[in-house]
């Protein structure tokens, strides 16, 4: 027996644990496989990397043990993985379904062309042949419906047509169709897999190999499986700690971002609590593990994010509305032709008018060329139910760190406190004395005078003060770049003009480094996660598009937030939340009957990410684990295209109901005309290819569709001039 085990049942959905699928991933496509023909069935998610199966459905053929049984049996070792829809394999078998059916109505055409002569009863099977090739994947569709996995849709109509087509012999018409709804099908294919592309794969977070320290001190390299509480792990510089747990000796800065939203690296040393996952930007640790694996808190933050996307129920689509209410009529419509006039061709003929072949193409056209105009502004789209569900957004939640903010410190204020220097020189000496220190603030200094083009006077000798900053020499002289306390500590005080400075740049949320010379304090700087440049117009743009919550959501203090939320004009702020607090932000929303859009770039944003009803990502900078977590991904760190592909997929929405729109009205023209007697099925299928030609024109007009987008950019902030605070 291989254990399933059932970790949740309700309204319809059950989360089920299965070790098999887990332990081989690659056969994860036989799932789908053992739960055909289940009735009752409606959708499926599979998590290979913790064994989770996910299965929706109808709350009245929940048959628990039915699914226990289908799914115990581990499959044998020699057993090959079976392809899922997203595989190659598949991907192979649209691209042949469309050169077949391509070349053979291509073969056709030209013999016409040629009036050769009629085609004969082996041509006419090879036709039958290519026909029931091309049509597989709406076959299998319809073999579902009838199991009663699935409600009718447009499957079971083509199928329907199509077997009345064979029995005809009006086998071109038949192929025809058949041809274009697969057009239709491999556009959206290739889009999803094009986007899926440029979007990372979920990697493991921490290190495969780790350095245990073993009694005596040895070090000794061991894989992280081997790693458990208690024992003790040496990090070093550059690497990820691979454990949650204390600080045993050593002192590090360690970049906490990933997990905890902070911009800043923090100072460990013995007994800090550090986290899995995260990085030691300079120093090195020896860490003794309280949590390792699946328990660290990037483990849970991984299992939540499994448990947030099995939560999310599947989108129902424009299009499957549409056909759901589109088959039943159209069925009814060619049984009472038959009825009535006891003619076969003639219902065929109903059947084929009200096939939805532009209707087949109305929403997967128009969702490609809305994808392929996000992809070129640098918005990454993974499907289209996620373009039409961030068009019905009602609330959207903000991580601030890396998402509203930069993610990484800038200078942002310059006090000068003697009248011998400049802000430039002031600059200038803190960056002589950052000039070869690695931790972000001195980076961020160096940084602003490299792009003042101001001159760097080169140190003689420096020294790192671990958590304080840098002492240096300079041509005989001594530099103090640091915090208050390293200042202190050489014997150098605050003055009551400086202290009222200091105070004044934290309550604006930046960072205080102090510069001293020689035994003199001769300026401040400032430094902070700065506000993207625009982003307060992209809040103001979502409140004009509808948008009636907007949230702030971080790990970092309120003082900080709350200053941030300030600049932007957000109202709503939550601080201090951790993973679990930014899930119940998420819960709390929708159960208030908001559509949730989750804007973020952590590791810890991720749960939040996959229970939003829309989960959006800044990808350039984004953890792997957001990354694949997230429906769209902004690729370029473009903030302002939030609000553009909100408006965005409420235009694609308006495109897709002409579409229908206009497949309607041929329907309806060409349905009296079929029931009047004065249509063929060859005009039939003319009349839709007419439609199919308007439909795709139609949404090709969205492929240079232009948001309105906030004029200010990033660039524009970067080189945003520093104030000059100089104190008279």
């Amino acid at each position: 027996m291989s254990g399933v085990v059932v970790c949740s049942v309700a309204a319809g959905r059950a989360r089920l644990t299965v070790p098999w699928v887990r332990a081989r991933p690659g056969s994860a496509g036989l799932v789908d496989e053992r739960l055909t023909g289940i009735s009752g069935f409606r959708a499926l998610r599979i998590f290979p990397r913790t064994g989770s199966v996910v299965v929706w459905m109808a709350p009245d053929r929940l048959d628990i043990d039915r699914l226990i049984a289908a799914l115990e049996e581990a499959p044998p070792a020699s057993a090959p993985a079976r392809p899922t829809r997203s595989t190659p394999d598949s991907s192979t078998g649209e691209v042949a379904r469309l050169v077949v059916g391509g070349a053979v109505l291509a073969l056709v055409a030209v013999r016409r062309l040629l009036r050769r002569p009629r085609i004969t009863f082996g041509s006419s099977g090879f036709l039958g042949v290519v026909t029931v090739f091309t049509g597989l994947p709406f076959f299998r569709g319809a073999l579902r419906s009838l199991r009663g996995r699935s409600h009718p849709g447009t499957d079971a109509l083509v199928t329907a047509a199509t077997v009345i087509s064979l029995l005809l012999r009006e086998n071109v018409v038949a192929l025809t169709v058949l041809w274009l709804l697969n057009i239709g099908e491999f556009l959206q294919t290739l889009t999803l897999r094009r986007t899926r592309r440029a979007i990372e794969e979920l990697l493991t977070i921490g290190e495969e190999r780790v350095w245990l320290v073993r009694d005596g001190g040895v070090e000794v390299e061991v894989g992280l499986e081997d790693v458990g509480p208690g024992d003790v792990v040496a990090v070093y510089e550059h690497h990820r700690i691979p454990v949650d747990g204390h600080v045993d000796s050593g002192e590090a800065l360690v970049d906490q971002a990933a997990i905890t939203g902070e911009a800043l690296p923090v100072y460990a040393r013995a007994g800090t609590h550090v986290y899995a996952g995260t990085i030691v930007t300079s120093g090195s640790l020896t860490v003794r593990a309280g949590s390792v694996g699946r328990d660290t808190t990037v483990g849970r933050i991984i299992s939540r994010v499994e448990e947030a996307q099995s939560d999310r129920a599947p989108i129902q689509t424009v299009a499957a509305r549409f056909t759901r209410r589109l088959v039943p009529v159209s069925f009814a419509l060619a049984a009472l032709t038959y009825v009535f006039t006891r003619d076969a061709r003639r219902a065929m003929t109903m059947l084929l008018i009200a096939c939805p072949c532009a209707a087949g193409l109305a929403t997967p056209t128009a969702i490609s060329a809305a994808i392929g105009n996000g992809a070129r502004r640098g918005t990454l789209i993974k499907g289209g139910t996620h373009l039409e569900g961030i068009g019905r957004v009602t609330a959207v939640v903000f991580d601030k760190t890396g998402t509203l903010t930069f993610g990484r410190p800038l200078v942002t204020s310059v006090v000068t406190l003697n009248d011998a220097y400049t802000v430039d020189q002031v600059l200038s000496l803190a960056a002589s004395g950052e000039l070869h220190a690695r931790h972000p603030l001195a980076q961020a200094i160096v940084a602003r005078t490299e792009e003042q083009h101001l001159h760097v006077p080169i140190h003689q000798a420096c020294e790192v003060v671990l958590g304080m900053g840098m002492r240096a020499k300079l041509d005989g002289t001594r530099l103090l770049v640091g915090s208050p306390a390293l200042l202190r500590q050489n014997g150098v005080e605050l003055t009551d003009e400086a202290q009222g400075w200091t105070e004044q740049l934290r309550r604006g949320g930046e960072t205080v480094i102090c510069l001293a010379h020689d035994e003199d304090l001769i300026g401040l700087l400032g430094v902070s996660d700065a506000v993207r440049s625009g982003a307060g117009t992209v809040i103001q743009q979502l409140r004009d598009l509808g948008v009636s919550r907007l949230v702030l959501l971080t790990g970092d203090a309120p003082e900080t937030a709350q200053v941030v939320a300030d600049t932007l004009g957000i109202t709503e702020v939550h601080a201090h939340a951790l993973p679990e607090g930014k899930l119940q932000l998420i819960r709390d929303l929708q159960s208030e009957g908001h559509t949730v859009a989750m804007v973020g770039d952590g590791t810890n944003d991720a749960p939040a990410l996959a229970l939003a009803d829309v989960g959006i990502s800044m990808g350039e900078h984004s953890s792997h684990v957001a990354l694949e977590t997230a429906d769209i991904a902004l690729a370029g760190n473009d903030l302002r295209q939030v609000a553009a592909v909100v408006e965005l997929s409420r235009h694609t929405l308006r495109v897709v109901r002409q579409n229908y729109g206009l497949a309607i009205g041929v329907n309806l023209a060409g349905l009296l005309a079929g029931a009047g007697g004065s249509m063929n099925p060859v005009l039939a299928a003319l009349l839709h290819n007419t439609s199919s030609i308007a439909v795709v024109g139609n949404s090709a007009r969205l492929v240079n569709h232009t948001p309105h987008l906030p004029h200010a950019t990033d660039e524009e902030l970067r080189a945003a001039p520093l104030e000059d605070r100089r104190v008279h």
